[in-house]
């Protein structure tokens, strides 16, 4: 009989927790890791593992307890042939069984030491993932929201993602998605918090030529906050020029 792990009441660790990349060394790929647990109050003893995995390739590290964090000496990815499209799990397990997970990570990139050096404040994460058939989604439930880019559609998807195509059939839809989940569901309206997720789209919104910079008050029903997240995707939408970049990149493949 197969055992399966139970997930009831785990815990989400954050992205922002846990930082991995990728080392130089002769030989096949490997990697380091950087697991912040501290904050969410695990048993001292549960058991921490790293899982790299790519399709039907999987490798299980073990990395000590919640209270010691301890990397593996050996963490080569042995089972790859590269590192290319690699995704990481965090788990961390009860001591007494190994099938009671507490708190998980999931879709973890690698990436290299100068990006992890690297100040990035973006907005919008950009993340790899294995989405079926589906070429990207908008992840709202971690920390911050996160764009998923299929893994397995390019061969390159930060390429992907940075296109010109890509980005003007796509991100008018997720801010007008992310504005709904902040304005409509959780009705917030505070620019102020620059620790808050919520507090920075807003500031971005607000800056848009001919926006309000406050989204209208929901108290009374949401018709004008709709109307104002409209007014924001087409203030974006033209400030990035999206549709007269669109037209020339479609227009060069057609010529080609």
């Amino acid at each position: 009989m197969i055992r399966r792990l139970n997930y009831t009441g785990r815990v989400k660790i954050h992205r922002r927790d846990v930082r991995l990349s990728t080392r130089t060394d002769e030989g096949p790929p490997s990697f380091d890791a950087d697991l912040r647990l501290t904050d969410y109050e695990l048993p001292a003893d549960a058991l921490v593992f790293v899982e790299a995995y790519r399709q039907t390739t999987w490798m299980r590290f073990p990395f000590g307890t919640a209270a010691v964090v301890r990397p593996p000496a050996d963490r080569r990815l042995a089972e790859f042939d590269s590192p290319d499209g690699i995704l990481f799990r965090v788990k961390v397990t009860q001591a007494r069984d190994e099938h009671i997970l507490l708190a998980a990570a999931d879709r973890i990139p690698l990436a290299s030491p100068e990006e992890l050096d690297a100040d990035h404040d973006s907005l919008l994460p950009v993340n790899p993932a294995e989405l079926g058939d589906e070429l990207w989604q908008l992840d709202m439930d971690g920390a911050e929201p996160e764009l998923l880019v299929n893994v397995s559609a390019v061969a390159d998807w930060r390429q992907l993602a940075r296109s010109t195509t890509f980005m003007a059939l796509v991100y008018p839809e997720i801010v007008r998605q992310v504005l709904q989940v902040i304005v409509i569901e959780e009705k917030h309206r505070d620019t102020d918090d620059d620790t808050d997720w919520k507090s920075k789209w807003l500031r971005f919104a607000g800056m848009l030529p001919g926006i309000e910079p406050n989204p209208p008050d929901t108290s009374a029903g949401d018709g004008e906050a709709r109307d104002w997240i409209e007014q924001v995707v087409a203030a974006f939408a033209k400030k990035m020029d999206f549709k007269v970049k669109f037209a020339a990149a479609w227009h060069s493949k057609e010529g080609a």
